[in-house]
């Protein structure tokens, strides 16, 4: 095997990740069903394989950002992607203003 072969097959492998979000709900007046959507084909868009999708429900904020921001959903989904899938989820999910925040996590 050459260099540039060992080079591409690394490139092409998945890790399997659990992305851990908290949304912001409080002007969204569709279904959660229909943001946890969104987010489930942010993350097909970008090649990753979706294994689980678990809802966490409402969850106390440890330190609310506003006083009228005190709880909030809490989503898990577990996929498979590429090694860049933590970095290229928080450019891209960053541009939804129905999370307020996302914990990536490998699991090995």
């Amino acid at each position: 095997m050459k260099l540039n072969d060992t080079r591409m097959s690394m490139k092409k492998q998945h890790k399997e990740y659990i992305a851990t979000f908290i949304l912001d709900t409080r002007q969204w007046r569709e279904p959660i069903e229909a943001l946890i959507k969104q987010i489930q084909s942010v993350i097909t868009e970008m090649g990753a394989e979706i294994l689980d999708v678990t809802d966490l429900g409402m969850k106390p904020l440890a330190r609310p950002p506003r006083k009228d921001f005190i709880e909030a959903q809490y989503i898990s989904i577990r996929c498979k992607g590429e090694s860049s899938f933590n970095r290229v989820l928080q450019e891209r999910i960053g541009l939804n203003p129905n999370v307020n925040r996302v914990m990536v996590e490998s699991v090995k």
